[in-house]
């Protein structure tokens, strides 16, 4: 069972739509999203736990201090703690999507393909621009996820 948070499993699956097949180590921040995304990626069955705080990503990296994302965010997204955001954007993903505690990798893409428009009402802060690519990104990665299936 991986722990993980919504919008990470986006940005896995939209990473993947970029043309990223296996990934690799931050050496620098050492958390486990290279791990975490190689194993959704190749094990669509797994199971996932939703959730909004410190999750598998997380807890090992150097930015995560007692449970609480210690990043900065660029200012173009305001006087906000990381943490903060990311529990909004996460929060904003499992009340659009009405998501429960529990999928499949598999599952949880199936969902959130289907309902991808919420992207625009999740990263309301964001440059439209950056918003879109994301948008585009994700499309592409579940369409290749849910065909290799």
């Amino acid at each position: 069972m991986i722990i993980i948070k919504p919008h990470h499993f986006m940005d896995i699956i939209k990473l993947y739509g970029s043309g990223i097949e296996v990934f690799v180590p931050d050496e620098k921040m050492q958390h486990d999203f290279y791990k975490i995304a190689n194993e959704i990626i190749k094990n669509p069955q797994v199971k996932l736990s939703l959730t909004i705080d410190a999750d598998d990503i997380c807890q090992p990296c150097v930015q995560c201090i007692n449970g609480i994302c210690d990043d900065g965010l660029p200012k173009t997204l305001g006087n906000i703690k990381k943490d903060d955001y990311n529990k909004r954007l996460d929060q904003r993903l499992i009340d659009y999507l009405n998501l429960k505690e529990q999928y499949t990798a598999l599952a949880l893409c199936r969902i959130m393909y289907e309902k991808k428009d919420i992207i625009f009402k999740v990263w309301l802060e964001e440059d439209d621009k950056i918003t879109q690519r994301r948008f585009e990104l994700f499309q592409l990665g579940a369409k290749k996820y849910l065909k290799e299936q």
